[in-house]
């Protein structure tokens, strides 16, 4: 799914009534089914004694599988959400499971480059791992694939754009494999902790000024913080905005980097809200947003709920940075 910049504003027109002059940025689905062959369910790769269990050639035709698979899982209807959790876990499963109210048709129907294994999990213990990345319209994803056992198949656990400009360090040769980072010894703070600092940072009113864990620079966080500016000062007193975010728990895997850092995903929800003072009489809303909230004007509040996932690098010493952020509607209450 396509990350995008919330740069859109919610405008104060005049004193008695408040317009929200803002456009959707929604996700794609495909309303056709999952194809019932499971995934994974194969011969599996012939094992490697040290580093990476199998080659790379072996983790590119399951990861070509599996997010061929998961394309279709995305693109499936609402009440599938059976069949989404054959070729999905995780993150992408939540998102999936995203109501195709929220979402339009185009993304599944672009298609991705051939994708390319960045690195498979190190050693023969489970669950194993695969790193892989592709390109769609020049837009960068990253994508982890899990197995949870021998006889589990390859499910895709997290998918995530890069952000414009952003890169990551060197990731160990793939046929050495890459470990998995447990704990947050050697890092300046775990992925929970760094995540969490992050999101109090981009909260409206800010409930973290600074943070010795991660930076606020990146683009999405420039981008989110300048459009909350903007959105207060729009409103001045004739309305009130705040934007709060919140950690998904137990939702996140790192991996070690050459030079001793992580690369590291999670997901973490967010909620912006709007409502109008007693100096205003109401909320009108655009087309697209009555649509959703089944009216046009608002009286009391407009609440907007969004799912986050992010990817991060962690360094040992420095401030983690956040590299790639994917947002998605996923709910609209007005009143």
């Amino acid at each position: 799914m396509r990350s995008r910049s919330d740069t859109r504003r919610w405008i104060a027109t005049r004193a008695t009534s408040l317009t929200l002059g803002a456009g959707l940025g929604l996700g794609s689905l495909l309303g056709c089914g999952v194809p019932e062959r499971v995934v994974g369910l194969r011969p599996a790769p012939t094992e490697q004694i040290g580093g990476a269990p199998f080659t790379q050639a072996s983790a590119q035709s399951i990861a070509t599988r599996v997010l061929a698979a998961a394309d279709l899982a995305f693109a499936a209807p609402d009440g599938r959400n059976d069949d989404r959790g054959e070729v999905l876990s995780g993150p992408a499963l939540r998102l999936a499971q995203v109501s195709n109210r929220f979402t339009t048709r185009e993304a599944s129907l672009t298609p991705r480059t051939a994708p390319q294994v960045l690195a498979i999990s190190t050693g023969r213990a489970w669950p194993r791992r695969i790193l892989a990345t592709t390109v769609v319209d020049d837009i960068q994803s990253l994508h982890v694939l899990i197995a949870d056992s021998p006889t589990a198949p390859y499910k895709l656990w997290v998918s995530a754009p890069m952000l414009p400009g952003a890169s990551i360090p060197a990731l160990p040769p793939v046929s050495d494999g890459i470990s998995t980072i447990t704990t947050d010894a050697g890092l300046v703070a775990s992925p929970a902790r760094v995540l969490t600092a992050y999101c109090r940072l981009l909260d409206v009113p800010r409930t973290l000024k600074r943070s010795s864990y991660v930076t606020d620079d990146d683009a999405y966080a420039v981008a989110l913080l300048r459009a909350s500016a903007a959105q207060k000062k729009a409103l001045g007193s004739l309305g009130t905005f705040t934007r709060t975010h919140r950690v998904v728990p137990d939702e996140s895997v790192a991996f070690q980097l050459a030079d001793g850092s992580a690369l590291a995903f999670g997901q973490f929800t967010r909620t912006d809200q709007l409502a109008p003072t007693s100096k205003a009489k109401r909320l009108d809303l655009p087309a697209d947003l009555a649509k959703l909230a089944g009216r046009k004007t608002v009286t009391d509040r407009l609440r907007l709920r969004w799912l986050m996932t992010t990817i991060m690098v962690i360094p040992a010493d420095q401030p983690a940075r956040v590299v790639g952020v994917g947002e998605q509607l996923r709910g609209i209450s007005a009143k």
